[in-house]
């Protein structure tokens, strides 16, 4: 065990950790073995003790024994979790007593347990990982409210934008200026900014940032470029904001040469806005490839296949793909089988034959032959026992919760009040185990 103190990132205030035994060489015992780590120690020695303490302090972890005098761990447990749900909770038992860590599991709802005598460098672990999974939930909680105040700020944005390119443009660099420090809020501002000047379809259109996950996935993209592939599929017409409305509304095919020459510099102009932020620097470079083909035939610069990122060859298949149906690229908008048609004619000359094979493959799998087991629903539809079919992410798709995971009813009420405090559905994808019964909402989705 190394004996450097443990670290807990970006917390605002020292957290507080509750030790309760009723004897007393076990809670010196205990604060030994945490005086090095970046906390708050408090100490108790019976559950009546432990409850004053906690109405006193701000405890985010409490750490008990199981078997007390007068009052039990479970049934102070029990009681700390009805009247402090938040703080996470470890048992302690000095013998092997089930029917005690079941009460606590029950009552308590003790995250983990450990028999004593502990291993020390295993309990330091499991309490550091429940301050960094508190301080995880503190952050995420100031983050909602920073999107809810950007979101307002957004809408009076919204209700006095000025109408001429110049004014557009600066305002995006006043809240780009504004968000340095907080580039997801950013990216979701400027999604929704290009969402209101781009001209609307007249067909539904699968959304863009559905079809580059899916492909990514097909490809094993790593995380991380995944991440950037994304914001770059929501922010790859930033530059288009400064086009005029016959600019817009147009067929790239239908353009005047001059205007076409304009056009074809919107790659560019997005990249070179968002490479002043550093966060946002290889964003900008997918955007920057994304109308390239790999036979140097695309723009703004000609590259050929060995010069255009990965992630930037699965955004031109998804974005030419979108652009072929709602006729932003040829004079008349393509049936979906005749743009993918078109998209295969070209695999290999402008491009990757892979991304199309996989964005052919995320069409049928979403349109043609949607499994019965793994069907989109709402949180309200969910039942214990699910599983996730596919990575949940947010909206600046970063991942909430990974394909494979079984949910739980507590699991279950976080993404109902998650989206609730969205406003906006979140993308859930599930598996249903056989046998398992199911709520009458989800038996209703699958029937419409």
């Amino acid at each position: 065990m190394s004996d450097e103190s443990l670290v807990l990132v970006d917390i605002e205030t020292r957290p507080g950790l509750l030790l309760v035994d009723d004897e007393k060489n076990v809670l010196s015992s205990l604060k030994r073995l945490f005086r090095k780590t970046d906390c708050d120690v408090f100490i108790a020695n019976s559950g009546q003790e432990g409850l004053e303490i906690l109405k006193q302090h701000a405890i985010d972890v409490i750490v008990s024994d199981a078997r007390m005098p007068e009052m039990s761990g479970p049934e102070f447990l029990a009681i700390a979790a009805e009247q402090y749900p938040d703080a996470k909770r470890i048992l302690l038992t000095g013998y092997a007593d089930m029917q005690a860590i079941v009460d606590a599991v029950n009552l308590g709802k003790v995250s983990h347990y450990l028999e004593k005598p502990w291993d020390d460098e295993q309990l330091q672990k499991l309490v550091n990982d429940a301050f960094v999974t508190i301080n995880l939930m503190k952050q995420n909680a100031r983050l909602q409210s920073l999107i809810e105040q950007k979101n307002k700020k957004l809408t009076v944005m919204n209700e006095t934008l000025e109408a001429t390119v110049r004014e557009r443009t600066q305002k995006i660099i006043e809240i780009n200026a504004a968000l340095q420090e907080n580039y997801k809020s950013t990216v979701d501002l400027f999604a929704n900014l290009l969402d209101m000047r781009n001209p609307k379809p007249k067909t539904d259109v699968p959304d863009i940032t559905s079809l580059v996950t899916d492909i990514a996935e097909a490809l094993n993209l790593p995380h991380r470029e995944r991440i950037h592939l994304i914001r770059a599929a929501k922010m790859r017409y930033m530059s288009q904001i400064s086009f005029s409305d016959e600019m817009l509304m147009t067929p790239y095919v239908l353009l005047s040469a001059e205007q076409q020459d304009e056009y074809r510099q919107y790659p560019l102009q997005g990249a070179t806005l968002l490479r002043s932020i550093r966060p946002l620097q290889q964003v900008a470079e997918i955007i920057l490839h994304h109308k390239e083909y790999l036979n140097g035939e695309g723009y703004p610069g000609g590259k050929q296949e060995a010069s255009i990122p990965k992630s930037a060859q699965i955004l031109t298949v998804a974005n030419d793909y979108i652009e072929l149906i709602t006729g932003r690229l040829f004079e008349t908008p393509l049936p979906q089988q005749e743009a993918m048609d078109y998209l295969e004619s070209k695999a290999g000359i402008y491009y990757a034959k892979s991304a199309v094979d996989a964005l052919k493959a995320s069409l049928y799998m979403h349109k043609i032959e949607q499994p019965l087991y793994d069907h989109c629903v709402a949180p309200d539809q969910l039942a214990a026992g699910m599983v996730l079919s596919r990575d949940l992410l947010n909206q600046n798709g970063d991942v909430i919760l990974v394909k494979g995971v079984e949910l739980a009813d507590s699991a279950i009420l976080l993404l109902m009040e998650l989206e609730r405090s969205s406003k906006k559905a979140l993308p859930l994808y599930v598996d249903i185990p056989a046998g398992l019964e199911v709520p009458k909402k989800f038996q209703e989705s699958i029937q419409h």
